[in-house]
């Protein structure tokens, strides 16, 4: 599976912000259940619950906030409905004046002084929208370069601003502090233009535009402090000495795996609490070896997959730890620890890990003064760094240490957790596997793989031993002039472990993607009970004689 995941989503799509709690996601998804299944007072009572754990609607996305209007209106509590629309208009600047204006659930109330009110601000809110948004790109973008111009390459020995950064805003405008073609600009300082169709894929990454390599960061991600644009910036740079393999490291998912590695995660999660809390120099090595321990035993029951996993830690590690380091957050070791809550909270490790692993390993590096920050064009080895330069010896693996080690981290528990888990992974693959192995199915080729371009939620996958990976959300759009079948992308809503479901494999070098039968062919639009697919010019379905489909060219 070399080339599955070459162009993937670097931030996942979480609908929180900062809410980290384990089951927050749970109770959310129950909510909206019980809400379409008309069970109004329970969905309202598990959405609030959503909102005390996230510590506030501030910390919950536009998203869910106005599904939670929604469901709050669905039990006729007007005063939280309209509690949550001022919110999303008076702070979060809501435009989106038809989508509000379909929801039938809201419509006992539209005759309403604060119904007119709303409705009076999102009008106000979209006339001053494309303003607003410029002034906003602009000021992110510049508070990133001051805080990358103070650097001036400090951290890594390099410049990490370029200009050569692109902002991508979901009204298809672009936005860059360099002209682009065709761009016009309203003070000399921000450009912008539509972008073409599709011209670029919506997502945080490094990609060609116009010929030239660009990073290019969505404009729902400019809140976090300069952190991904830092993050993306880095990606640049390190590009310059070589590239990285992303590959999911599939082993991961493996319950003996998923332990191993939340038990690092645990000693991390120790040692960085230890640093935030000033409980000395001790501790923290205390809790580092524990990690390092854990990492060795890990790699060395699945060694084969060890260049790959280093690869990507190298690439994904590094990179979020440039951008927390150098980031204005205050304080760093929250933000770490925060990662790793996420990260270890997900449905899926074989992606995500080095986004916990990096920031964590590099933050603690950092306060114990190791010389750790070499070249660009290494790859990064944390337990080779922590036997070289602190233990100054091997780490030897003995089943005393681990034991000691497991007791200090919370084994028990995650022990108790995993099993659990591994028989709700069971279930997922048996549907999987029904579903898009047993059942027909749409196949297509992809036939220009460099000009495809695919975004998705990583913590939304499912990797099946030997078959590929599923997504569960995933977006993929065409970039080669029609060589390619055309564009899709999985229904918001319906893309989630369980009900959704795209399976990607390679075979003899070329990448396939499987989707269940269509329910619906007209023309060029191919729909499905949780995808849509637009064709381009010179495609189309073919049903064959097994009852698979295929999408061929003409």
């Amino acid at each position: 599976m070399k080339r599955i995941l070459s162009l993937v989503i670097l931030s996942v799509f979480i609908p929180f912000v900062n809410a980290q709690e384990t089951d927050i996601n749970k109770i959310y998804q129950s909510a909206i259940e019980n809400y379409e299944a008309g069970n109004h007072k329970k969905s309202t009572g598990e959405f609030s619950k959503v909102i005390e754990l996230a510590k506030g609607i501030d910390n919950l996305s536009d998203y869910v906030l106005f599904r939670g209007a929604l469901i709050f209106g669905g039990n006729n509590d007007r005063e939280k409905t309209f509690q949550v629309l001022n919110y999303l208009v008076a702070d979060r600047f809501y435009s989106d004046l038809d989508n509000l204006n379909s929801q039938t659930e809201l419509k006992k109330w539209n005759t309403t002084k604060e119904w007119k009110e709303v409705i009076a601000k999102i009008k106000e809110n979209k006339e001053t929208q494309p303003t607003r948004n410029r002034e906003n790109i602009k000021a992110k973008l510049l508070e990133a370069k001051a805080i990358l111009q103070h650097d001036n390459g400090r951290l890594w020995g390099h410049q990490i601003w370029n200009d050569s950064i692109i902002v991508l805003d979901y009204d298809n405008t672009m936005y860059s502090l360099v002209k682009l073609p065709g761009s016009k600009t309203d003070d000399d300082t921000l450009y912008y233009k539509t972008m073409e169709p599709n011209a670029l894929v919506f997502v945080n990454t490094t990609q060609k535009y116009e010929g030239k390599e660009y990073a290019t960061v969505l404009s729902n991600y400019l809140k976090d402090k300069s952190a991904t644009i830092i993050h993306e910036l880095f990606h640049l740079l390190q590009f310059k000495s070589g590239k990285f393999k992303g590959d999911a490291i599939a082993y991961l998912d493996e319950t003996n795996a998923r332990i191993l590695l939340r038990l690092e995660y645990e000693a991390l999660r120790n040692a960085l609490k230890a640093i935030n809390e000033h409980k000395g120099i001790e501790e923290v090595k205390t809790y580092l070896k524990d990690a390092v321990l854990f990492r060795k035993e890990r790699q060395k029951q699945y060694v084969k997959y060890l260049d790959d996993e280093l690869e990507i830690e190298t690439l994904e590690g590094l990179a979020n730890y440039t951008g927390f380091v150098l980031s204005a957050y205050d304080n760093k070791y929250e933000k770490a620890l925060s990662e790793i809550d996420q990260r270890e909270n997900a449905e899926t490790y074989t992606r995500p890990f080095p986004y916990a692993t990096g920031p964590a390993y590099g933050l603690i590096f950092d306060y114990l003064n190791i010389d750790w920050r070499k070249d660009l064009d290494k790859i990064y080895n944390f337990a080779e760094i922590y036997d070289t330069k602190l233990n100054k010896s091997n780490l030897n693996i003995s089943t005393k240490a681990l034991t000691q080690a497991q007791a200090r981290n919370n084994f028990d528990e995650i022990n108790k957790q995993e099993i659990a888990r591994e028989e709700r992974q069971n279930k997922l693959i048996a549907y999987y596997t029904d579903l898009l192995f047993n059942k027909p199915t749409l196949k297509v080729a992809i036939d220009d793989f460099d000009g495809y371009g695919r975004s998705f939620n990583m913590n939304g996958t499912l990797t099946i031993k030997n078959k590929g990976v599923i997504y569960s959300s995933i977006r993929g759009r065409d970039k080669s002039d029609g060589k390619n079948f055309g564009n899709f992308a999985t229904i918001q809503g319906k893309d989630e472990l369980g009900k959704a479901g795209i399976l990607s494999y390679e075979k003899n070098g070329t990448t396939y993607f499987v989707f269940p039968l269509p329910t619906t062919i007209a023309g060029t639009k191919i729909t499905g009970d949780f995808y849509e697919i637009d064709l381009n010019t010179g495609w189309k379905v073919v049903k064959k004689s097994d009852g698979n489909m295929e999408i061929v060219k003409e």
